[in-house]
């Protein structure tokens, strides 16, 4: 992606946080937001559209706290979807949201990578 999928920095900006800290919290962001993915696709495959909902609810709320803007904006496009029991094409918006999730945990492990290499 050329933009980016995660704004750290307006993140760090808000809450004022120290380096370590942060990259505490943007750790637990990426487990977490690891394990809704799992639990998304995994009530995809058995069809429980519920459960499927609840799970796309917490990553958009997720999204929304640690600026992922593209996660959050695929997150919604879905939960719409699913409000208005509209079921064409679920498989794909979720690969799609598999997509933006993948970005931002690879961005962010790169961010911190990165920021760790400057300093030594």
């Amino acid at each position: 992606m050329s933009q980016k999928s995660v704004n750290i920095g307006a993140f760090k900006k808000d809450v004022g946080l120290d380096y370590d800290t942060l990259k505490e919290l943007y750790m637990v962001f990426v487990d977490e937001i690891k394990s809704e993915k799992e639990v998304v696709n995994r009530h995809l495959a058995l069809g429980e559209i519920g459960d499927l909902r609840k799970a796309i609810h917490n990553i958009k709320g997720i999204a929304s706290s640690y600026r992922a803007p593209y996660i959050f904006e695929h997150a919604r496009n879905l939960d719409v979807k699913l409000k208005l029991q509209d079921f064409n094409d679920i498989k794909s918006y979720v690969l799609d949201l598999n997509e933006r999730i993948d970005d931002a945990v690879r961005e962010i492990n790169q961010y911190f990578a990165l920021a760790e290499l400057s300093t030594e």
